[in-house]
Parts: structure tokens; sequence; C-alpha cells
């Protein structure tokens, strides 16, 4: 299924927790709040905002001492400060910086950054390099390094403590030297932490430079380390269908394994990785950080149509060419329905099809029991209708609130179901105080009991819904045929929804490995350390939710009954391949027409 990375981005940028069951919790100055700042302070901050990379505009306001955010098409929500020029909204994890001498504001949020500027201002590549000295790298390496030994529970889940030093020590060997910025960042990236939650990130003029790089002019389709051009947004008449073969003599597939080394997610499954190279617009941006920027490409490629290897010179676009063309291009594109959910029931061909994008509302204002109500809509009706065959269609879901697919799993399970064993941190609000200078007030949130190991066991569950039972609900409970799509877009409580879907019901799943854990996420409450010598940061979290699924298969995606994925025909033609294959084979239905 193809996916609008504008729509993904604004999904994630106000909808999730995340990427994902984030309480993000930057780092707080208790010095420093809304009744610090008079009215006219917020002033140097209004105004709005555009960004090259996300087709939406975010509107700066203020109500007396209280600054406001709006993106297009959503609620106001309030942003309270928590440093200098720095302001957060806790509920879904955003932290907005402003520069306001350059009219620039950088948006962070579960480990992505997103740069937006100032309309009616100049806005100017940046061409001059920044280097870095090896006694500021090194410092923020360390610094970086000891954050992460010493805050992050789930740092040694896939690798161990000789193993993270190894690497470390690596780092600091690439850093002997000085090094622009954007290389040093690359080192950065190396830093392989396997968690969707925990990232570097840009910020100030060093973010500014990668948001201004160009990109390959091409959407892709990635299968077994073969790169298909799936949209082109430049003016050549390259065929859409046609395999890269070499970038710069540069093959393809060492092109893929070479991103590798500085893009990871959960686990250390490349699965995912290669789904999420496909997203639009997600290689050519990679590319050009990782593999370079350059004035132009020499692109071999086998012409689809003619089935001749060709080499062509490739212009670079900027952000807002590339997305513009693409909008043009390609505008009879399908779109992927829009909001947190959406319900279909075919009763002549009896199924039912509950498509499930977020595990968060769609709004801050929508009310607290907006999934619980949701679900018993669809299941009364599935019961009125007598529906024997379900399909929940998780994928592109990149999570948000375990609770809320706790509260699906009630329709479905047969028995009391606990979705969490247990959720643990490092350290208590002292700990924290003393290791990173951030208060956090986690004894009091979450009721930290100290454990023999002296971590911390979070035993108060109103916030983290999780660690209580939930009860099969049987006034609508569904006993038919039920069928779970997943692919590998989906991370955090969409890959625990798959997880413990699989684990305490009769569900098929068919699609592609999920990005997220299926029975384990570090995804709630985060820190920001930031670089004191570098214009890098990183986010971490500092919570580790151990879930009721079988320990064997945890620490890696929800993996499918039925390993089924679109084909570069099926992305061609816009077919959702995943959906036609549990039609004719497990529904035996005529398969459905996109």
């Amino acid at each position: 299924m193809k996916q609008n990375l504008t729509l993904l981005l604004l999904f994630i940028a106000f909808a999730i927790s995340a990427s994902a069951q984030t309480i993000n919790n930057p780092r707080l100055n208790k010095s420093m709040n809304s009744t610090a700042l008079k009215s006219e302070d917020l002033d140097k901050y209004l105004g709005i905002y555009s960004s090259t990379r996300l087709q939406l505009k975010i509107t700066i306001s203020k109500n007396d001492t209280t600054l406001l955010g709006q993106a297009t098409g959503q609620s106001t929500f309030p942003l309270e400060v928590s440093a200098k020029d720095r302001f957060i909204y806790h509920q879904t994890g955003i932290e907005l910086v402003f520069d306001t001498s350059r009219n620039k504001m950088t948006l962070n949020q579960g480990g992505e950054t997103y740069w937006f500027t100032r309309n009616n201002s100049t806005n100017k590549t940046l061409k001059q390099s920044i280097i870095y000295q090896p006694e500021a790298m090194q410092a923020d390496l360390e610094k970086f390094k000891n954050a992460l030994i010493k805050t992050f529970p789930g740092l040694y889940t896939n690798q161990s403590p000789e193993e993270f030093e190894k690497m470390t020590d690596n780092l600091m060997l690439e850093t002997s030297k000085p090094l622009e910025a954007t290389s040093f960042y690359k080192v950065l990236r190396k830093m392989h932490i396997y968690d969707d939650h925990a990232g570097f990130y840009p910020v100030n003029e060093l973010a500014s430079i990668l948001s201004n790089q160009k990109l390959l002019p091409f959407d892709v389709y990635i299968k077994d380390e073969r790169i298909f051009i799936v949209k082109n947004m430049s003016s050549l008449p390259v065929p859409d269908g046609s395999e890269v073969l070499a970038i710069d003599d540069r093959l393809s597939n060492d092109i893929i394994l070479e991103i590798f080394k500085y893009y990871s997610t959960d686990g250390k499954s490349h699965a995912g990785l290669q789904y999420n190279l496909g997203l639009p617009g997600r290689f050519s941006y990679l590319y050009s950080q990782i593999i370079g920027e350059r004035p132009s490409y020499s692109v071999s490629y086998r012409d689809y149509k003619s089935k001749q290897i060709v080499t062509v010179q490739v212009e670079p676009a900027s952000s807002e060419l590339f997305y513009t063309n693409r909008a043009k291009k390609y505008s009879d594109e399908k779109k992927t329905a829009g909001g947190a959910f959406n319900f279909e029931l075919n009763k002549p061909e009896n199924y039912a099809i509950i498509k499930i994008n977020s595990f968060v509302k769609d709004s801050f204002q929508d009310p607290e029991n907006t999934y619980p109500d949701f679900y018993k809509k669809c299941f009364r009706e599935i019961s009125a209708n007598n529906i024997k065959n379900l399909i929940i269609d998780l994928r592109d879901n990149g999570g948000g609130d375990a609770k809320n697919a706790g509260y699906l799993l009630q329709y479905v399970i047969n028995k009391p179901v606990t979705l969490a064993k247990e959720t643990t941190t490092l350290g208590d609000n002292e700990y924290f105080l003393k290791t990173t200078g951030d208060r956090l007030e986690l004894d009091e949130k979450y009721g930290l009991v100290m454990q023999d190991d002296r971590t911390y066991k979070v035993t108060k569950f109103d916030i983290l819904r999780e660690l209580a039972p939930f009860n099969p609900i049987e006034e609508y409970h569904f006993k038919g045929k039920l069928v779970v799509l997943i692919n590998g877009n989906m991370f955090s409580a969409a890959g625990t929804a798959a997880g413990l879907l699989k684990e305490y019901t009769n569900a098929i799943l068919v699609g592609s490995e999920t990005s997220g854990y299926a029975g384990m996420s570090n995804g709630v409450q985060k820190i920001t350390v930031r670089g004191n010598y570098t214009e890098t940061a990183l986010t971490i979290p500092l919570l580790h939710t151990v879930y009721t699924v079988n320990p064997v298969i945890r620490k890696r995606g929800a993996i499918p009954d039925y390993d089924v994925s679109n084909t570069l025909q099926d992305v061609l033609k816009n077919r959702d391949a995943v959906l036609e294959f549990v039609f004719r084979n497990l529904l035996r239905k005529n398969a459905k027409q996109n």
C-alpha cells in the first residue's frame, strides 16, 4: 500500500506520542513557566511558519501569557516554556525551539526533527561549513554515551555492555581529526541504540544546513536490496518502474547496506528498515545525509519499458520542489483515509474492516473515551449484522498509547489479560536530578518502588493502564475469523498490539514484519540531552515496559503468519496485494478493488 509522506509526517508530528507511545519530557526548567513570561515577551515568536518537508503551516499565537500552536487543520494546543526560546506540549511530546534572529523554528518529536521558517522572512541556504574540533566532538560523544548508560533502561536489550563500549570507542577514533558538522552528525547516527524512541537529531544552524540539502528527485520501492523508481520528480524521461543499478558508480545493494549502517529502528531486523526506505521521500532524504549531497548524480538504470541500461545526469531538487513536482505529476494518487481510525462493514460479503492509523487521538480535545467508544460502535454493528469475518488493519500505524490497543483486545479475548508484565526505570527523582539535572516528578506520577537490583518499578496504573487487567467485553464479543494486517511501517504500541493479538487470540497475521517490538517498548517519558560543544541532541526514553508476549519473540517485530507484500507491479498500479490476498485466500471472497 502506498503511503503519502505528507500525511504520515503530519500524523507523526501532531497525533502520535511517536512516533509513538511517548510522553516526551524535554528538560523542564522549573524556574521558568508561563507565569514567568509577560505577554509582550511572546511577541517575537508569533507568526506563521512553513516547512519544505511538510505541506502544512504552523501558526504561533498567544493568549495573554500562554503561547499557542496550531497546525493546518488541527486544533490549537498550549505550549509551556521549558527554557529560553524552547516550548513543549507534553501531551504529544512536541518541543518547539525558536531562533528568532533567523526567523527559524525547529520541531522535535519522538526522535524526529522538522524545520520551519517564518513566512515573509528570507530563507537562504547556508553555504558556510561548520568545522568541529576533535576535543569538542569527543566531549559530546562522551556526554551522550554516559547519558545512555545512566538513563536508558533498554540500552543492552540488543547489545552487551562490551559491544556498546567497543562501538563508542570506534566512534571516538572517527572523531580524532576535525570534521564538518554534517560528518560528525553521521558519526552519531552510527551509535546504534536499536530503539525507535531514542535517537540523535541536529539543532540550530546544523539543522538548517541539513534541512536545505537537496534531494534525489525519486521515490523508490526497495526489494531484496534492489532499488526501483516508482515516482520520478525530475524532468528526465525515466519511466516509473525502472531499476536503479548504480549511483555515481556505486551499486544499489552497496548503497542500501551503507544506509543501514546509519539507520536503525527497534531491534536488529532489517525487514522494517528496508520497508521504511521505500516510504515517500525517505530514501532521497537519507541518501543526501549519508551518502552525500552533490551538484548532480550519475544514475545508471534499466529502463522499465525498453529494458536497456541507461546512464543519465540527474539534478537534485530542493525539498520544496521535490514535493511540489510530486503533487503535480501524481495528482491522481489515491490518498489514504485520514483520522486515527476508520470502519467499513460489507454485509453482503459478510466482512468488516477496522482500520487503525494510530493509537493516539486526533486531537487532545477529543474525549478520553474516544477509542473505547469507537470500538463499541464497531463491534455493536458487527454483532447486529452477524458479521463472521473481521479484518483489523494496523498497517502504517506509528503507535501511541498501549491502552488503546487493550480496549480493542477486550472484544476478541476470551479471558482477562494484563498487557504489560512490568514497567521499570533506572532511577527516581533524586537520581535523575543528580545524573542529568532534570526535575521529572517520576515518583509522584508512577509510584516508583525500588527493586532488589536497584532499578525502580512503576506501581501506579492510572497513566500506564496496560499494567492492569483488561477483561473481555461479552456484550458484542467477536467469535468469528480474525485477520490482522501488519507491515514494516508500524512502531511502538502498534507492533505490540500485533504481538498481543497473536498471543491472546486466534488472529491470523498477514503482511510483513513490524518495525516496532512485538513484546516490549521504551516509549514512555523522555528526556533530551543537548551537546555542549556541537549542534546535536539526543532523545532518551526513561521507562522500559515488558509485555506479556512469549519471551522468545519479544525482541523483534511481530511476524506474519503469511508473509505478503506488494510487488513492484502492485506499487505502480496502486494495488493492495495484502488485502487482495486476504479476500482471495483467507475469506474466499472476490478480491476487493482499490
